[in-house]
C-alpha cells in the first residue's frame, strides 16, 4: 500500500511542507456527519435537498450556504443503503488518510469540491448529488491499496482492484453515451484523481515501454547471433 505515497507529484510535496497544519484530521467524519445530517433533514423534509444543492444562481443571489451544504445531499434516501454508504466512505476516505496524510487527503478532497463548484458556476448546472465525488475518493483508495479486499456489503470478499475496475467500466460507458455537458463534468470531476495519479501511471507506462523495447532490443540481439553464426 504504500508504494504511491511517495510518487505524488511534486507541486502536491511541494505544498505539503510549506503549508504545515493545513490538513483536517478524521475528514472522515466531517463528511459523512454532513451526509447524516442531508441523510435525517430529508427524512423529515424532502424538499430539504432543494435547500441543500449547489445552484449557482440561488448562490449569486445570496444563498452562499449551497457552497458547502451541497456536500450533505444524501448518497441515498434508503435507511439500509446508506448505513452501507457511511460506512464505506469513512472506510475509504481513512484508508486514504491512513497512506499519504492529513495534509494530502484534506487536499484532494478540497481539489474535488471547488472542481464541482467551478463547473456548477462556469455551466450554470444545478449539483443535486456528490456520487461523483465519493466515486473519485474510492478511486484514490484502490489505487493506493489495490490487493485490499473489502466486504461487499458485509458478505462478499472483493479486492479493490476489481471495484476501480467496474468503476473506470461505467465511466468509460458514460463518456460514450452521456450528453456533451454530462460528458464534461465526469472529466472535472475525475480530474482531481488524474492530477495525483497521472504522473504514477505514466511513470509505469514509461517502465514498461522500456522494458519491453530492451526484450525487442534482446531478442534481436539474439536473432543477429544466430544469423552470424550460420
Amino acid at each position: 500500500a504504500a508504494m504511491l505515497y511517495g510518487q505524488t507529484p511534486k507541486w502536491i510535496d511541494w505544498l505539503d511542507r510549506r503549508m504545515p497544519g493545513f490538513g483536517i484530521p478524521n475528514l472522515a467524519l466531517y463528511l459523512i456527519g454532513a451526509q447524516a445530517c442531508g441523510f435525517l433533514l430529508t427524512l423529515a423534509n424532502p424538499n430539504a435537498i432543494l435547500l441543500l444543492m449547489l445552484d449557482p444562481s440561488l448562490v449569486l443571489k445570496g444563498e452562499v450556504w449551497r457552497l458547502v451544504t451541497f456536500l450533505a445531499v444524501p448518497l441515498t434516501l434508503s435507511p439500509l443503503w446508506m448505513v452501507f454508504t457511511l460506512y464505506f466512505l469513512y472506510f475509504i476516505i481513512n484508508g486514504i488518510e491512513a497512506e499519504w496524510g492529513e495534509f494530502r487527503t484534506t487536499l484532494y478532497v478540497l481539489v474535488a469540491i471547488l472542481l464541482t463548484i467551478a463547473f456548477s458556476f462556469i455551466f450554470q448546472t444545478p449539483i443535486y448529488s456528490t456520487t461523483k465525488l465519493g466515486s473519485t475518493l474510492f478511486l484514490a483508495a484502490a489505487t493506493i491499496a489495490p490487493e485490499y479486499q473489502i466486504l461487499l456489503f458485509m458478505v462478499l470478499p472483493v479486492k479493490m482492484k476489481w471495484l476501480a475496475c467496474l468503476t473506470v467500466a461505467y465511466i468509460v460507458y458514460a463518456l460514450i453515451v452521456g450528453s456533451w455537458l454530462s460528458r464534461l463534468y465526469l472529466l472535472t470531476m475525475y480530474a482531481n484523481y488524474l492530477l495525483f495519479f497521472g504522473p504514477y501511471f505514466a511513470g509505469r507506462f514509461k517502465a514498461f515501454y522500456r522494458r519491453k523495447k530492451f526484450q525487442q532490443d534482446m531478442a534481436a540481439g539474439r536473432a543477429g547471433q544466430d544469423e552470424s553464426r550460420e
